[in-house]
């Protein structure tokens, strides 16, 4: 067992591998109370990590061969195998400072023959439960892109599939992928469990099934490098093992900052802006729930002369509902000269049904890079609001309802109410029937999405319904005023 302040890990000689690594600082809450959160080593299934095969040797597997143990101090250990001519030595070393280490593999020729292994190390993963893995994900960065992979999908067939009788999955094999593998592990949404290799370009990461839809492993390795006699061949490697806070990440490699979910590219830049927005709000106030409603305010304040300006083309069309009313009613079974009549009042009249829209597009973008920033933020993880409010991170529950075992949800039920009064306030230029049952459908649905989104998530959405109300209302008041 090696402690260090940020982490402790510990290895076994069988297979010279890492069977725990439990962080010192990010706590689980449980039944029994908060326990540190355990990245390897923890769950029904419990597996090492870090094995080596070598299955080209023709040695058997040595997964869980036992080694013997070189030497061992506060820093690191070091194992070697010998068989039938051949050594094999892994060396740990482990960083006090951050939550990374190096692993060093080593194979030396002592036959007479040529061998050539592949150098494969494997990280294990499974479906867990708890808040923390519900995204748990086989992933590996390649060619610039993350690539992703969720465990409980691990050779299951798609739909597709199942229709068409492809057991596989439609794949010719496991995920593969090969050359300028800058890293690939494990990653859930706050956490990371990656092996950095030393040939970026030769290295090949897979996704391989253990139990479809339940375990497997990410394998990486290298393409087979001859060995002749007496000659030795090294990799070292390294791992990163533990949360996903964005300094620790870049201080590691800048690539590694990418396992963060912060969007698609182009939204990326958004998201981080954000993200610090959000810092710096919890800097002045240090509650991030009431950060989050400072950052919506700001938000909508930045936004506002898009926002007037959609509003302003929303009073407009309330404005002329009573003439458009007529011309439903005068047209009703003729939609042709019904649809020319209102074109032509808004000619008239100087307004555009579709002025709202263009603004309420370039407001997509800011959504979506906010969502991202709440979304993937770490700061959030535990992060208590007010009273039943006690992770922001996480759904909130006033209480169970008895019977249904149904928790019950103030934030998005609110949410879905400012909804229906948000509806009410806005004009609309469609069939009232329809209207209603828009006015209907549209919050149940966002009520029953928004009912398993974290807190953090619901409180932004919520807080925004209620200034965009108020910031209706105050539009319309104005422009009442204006025409008397």
């Amino acid at each position: 067992t090696f402690t260090q302040p940020l982490y402790e890990a510990e290895l076994s000689n069988l297979g010279a591998t890492l069977t725990r690594w439990s962080l010192q600082t990010y706590m689980e809450r449980t039944p029994e109370g908060e326990r540190p959160i355990e990245l390897v080593g923890s769950g029904e299934t419990p597996r090492q990590a870090l094995t080596t095969p070598f299955l080209e040797l023709g040695l058997g597997d040595l997964s869980d061969v036992p080694f013997s143990v070189l030497g061992a101090d506060d820093e690191g250990a070091r194992f070697e195998l010998k068989r039938d001519g051949i050594r094999i030595r892994k060396a740990y070393t482990f960083d006090r400072d951050s939550y990374t280490f190096g692993l060093e593999i080593e194979v030396l020729n002592q036959t007479g023959r040529t061998i050539a292994p592949r150098f494969e190390v494997n990280w294990p993963a499974w479906t867990r439960e708890g808040p923390d893995f519900t995204e748990q994900s086989f992933a590996a960065r390649h060619a610039g892109a993350v690539e992703r992979t969720p465990v409980a999908s691990i050779g299951v067939p798609g739909f597709f599939d199942r229709m068409t009788g492809e057991a596989g999955g439609g794949e010719e094999g496991p995920p593969t992928w090969r050359g300028d593998v800058d890293w690939a592990g494990i990653d859930n949404r706050y956490f990371l469990a990656v092996l950095l290799p030393d040939r970026v370009r030769d290295a090949r990461a897979r996704f391989l099934t253990i139990e479809r839809g339940v375990m497997g492993t990410t394998a990486l390795d290298f393409e087979p490098v001859e060995i002749p006699p007496g000659k030795a061949v090294q990799h070292q490697l390294r791992g990163f093992v533990g949360p996903k806070e964005p300094a620790q990440l870049e201080a590691v490699a800048t690539h590694l900052g990418d396992a963060v979910g912060r969007g698609w590219a182009w939204i990326a830049p958004l998201t981080r802006f954000f993200e610090w927005m959000l810092k710096a709000s919890y800097a002045v106030i240090p509650n991030y729930g009431v950060a989050i409603i400072l950052l919506t305010i700001l938000v909508r304040l930045a936004t506002m002369p898009v926002m007037a300006r959609q509003m302003k083309s929303m009073e407009r069309m309330r404005a002329l509902q009573p003439q458009l009313k007529e011309l439903q009613a005068q047209f009703a079974d003729d939609r042709q000269k019904q649809s020319e009549a209102m074109m032509k009042l808004y000619r008239q009249e100087g307004v555009n049904p579709l002025g709202g829209c263009l603004p309420m597009l370039l407001q997509f973008p800011v959504f979506i890079g906010l969502f991202y920033a709440l979304q993937s933020s770490i700061d959030l993880r535990h992060a208590p609001f007010m009273g039943w409010i006690n992770d922001l991170s996480s759904p909130e529950a006033l209480f169970v309802i008895p019977g249904i075992e149904l928790p019950f949800r103030v934030l998005p039920i609110v949410m879905g109410g400012s909804m229906i009064l948000q509806q009410k306030l806005t004009p609309t230029t469609v069939d009232p029937a329809q209207a209603r049952m828009m006015m209907t459908i549209m919050p149940i649905m966002f009520t029953v999405l928004f009912y398993r989104f974290p807190s953090g998530l619901v409180l932004y959405w919520m807080i925004s319904n209620f200034i965009g109300i108020g910031h209706q209302l105050w539009v319309g008041r104005r422009m009442r005023r204006a025409k008397t």
